[in-house]
């Protein structure tokens, strides 16, 4: 066979792939579509009983019926719909009704699944119909190596105080990325009691790793009680813990505060120098005028614009420090307080979040 012979072959076969490949899509497609037309009757059947039963002219039994028709996976997508529609009391029978069948029952054992999607399936039907028996499945789904699985699992807080549940998304707070640390503290704030008591245990552990982590969410949490270990935090070794102190002392305004926060403004970590002037600023307190002053003509940029937009907070007295550091000899305030006093006041609103 020569080398044109070949070819042929090669482009024939992949001919003939591209073929199938097509003929798959059209294939798909068309099943999904079948699959669709059957099974929207169930779903408009569903919705139109949980609508009847959450309007109270209906028993809940028709839901039940409905759902037990349904494949399990869009029986759970019907549940998650309507678990933000229904009151909690309204919403409690369903779940106690559901606790007692059979595709619930087998969606709970999934738990344990070596398949991620199952335990996926498991942990958003449980993140809305879980019952008290369910605490040690969702302490486990929780702690699931899948971030899929526990970002769904976590959702069980909004309906469920349990200090357990709370204890294991709060210890695995730390270890998450941003975002998500963003959204377990949104699922945590409602179980503000235990969170605040054991914040207040592990921030007095000064070589816990997770210590940043921590005072951040405590930072998010602006409570009263946690200030004093936060102020303790602003004289930690670690320079990340006292930039995250610094960041949250601003939400407490009391001498003692103010005083860390003046240590913090002359820290050797520029970011703690940072975000202390923005709480200074916060607080507004006219003894720091001059610490704030002084930040202008920092080494750093961004500390120096954080000065200037704290100054901006005390009003008259901050845009006079700016003006006067506007026709000043230092070069790099001269520029800052250009720069800030030209910035319309929406910019403003912006700079200063």
């Amino acid at each position: 066979m020569n080398a044109r012979s070949f070819l042929i072959v090669v482009a024939i076969v992949q001919g003939g792939l591209l073929a199938a490949l097509l003929v798959l899509i059209v294939l798909n497609r068309w099943f999904r579509l079948r699959r669709s037309t059957r099974l929207n009757p169930l779903r408009e059947a569903v919705d139109a009983s949980m609508r009847r039963w959450a309007a109270g002219t209906a028993p809940l039994a028709g839901v039940m019926v409905g759902l037990g028709r349904m494949p399990t996976s869009l029986a759970i997508d019907a549940i998650v719909k309507w678990s933000a529609r229904v009151p909690g009391e309204r919403w409690r029978q369903l779940a106690q009704a559901l606790e007692h069948t059979w595709w619930a029952k087998l969606v709970r054992t999934n738990s344990t699944s070596a398949r991620w999607w199952k335990r996926l399936e498991c942990a958003r039907f449980l993140s809305v119909a879980a019952m008290p028996t369910d605490v040690a499945r969702l302490t486990r789904l929780i702690n699931d190596r899948h971030p899929a699985v526990h970002v769904a699992a976590v959702a069980c807080l909004e309906r469920m105080e349990k200090t357990p549940l709370t204890l294991t998304a709060l210890d695995r707070l730390p270890l998450l990325a941003p975002t998500v640390q963003a959204y377990y503290a949104a699922m945590l704030l409602r179980s503000r009691p235990v969170v605040v008591d054991h914040l207040q245990q592990r921030l007095r552990r000064a070589d816990d790793p997770a210590l940043p982590r921590l005072a951040e969410f405590a930072a998010r949490l602006g409570e009263p009680a946690l200030r004093e270990r936060l102020t303790a935090l602003a004289d930690h070794a670690d320079p990340e813990v006292r930039v995250q102190a610094a960041r949250a002392l601003g939400s407490f305004p009391h001498r003692e505060s103010v005083a860390a926060l003046k240590r913090l403004a002359t820290d050797g970590a520029w970011a703690a120098r940072a975000q202390a002037v923005r709480s200074l600023g916060m607080i507004s307190d006219v003894s720091t005028l001059p610490l704030l002053k002084a930040a202008l003509r920092d080494e750093v940029w961004w500390v120096r614009l954080r000065a200037a937009l704290a100054l901006m907070r005390f009003a008259a007295a901050g845009r006079n420090v700016l003006l006067e550091a506007e026709v000043g000899g230092d070069p790099v305030a001269r520029a800052m307080a250009q720069m800030v006093l030209g910035l319309p006041a929406q910019a403003l609103a912006e700079f200063a979040v």
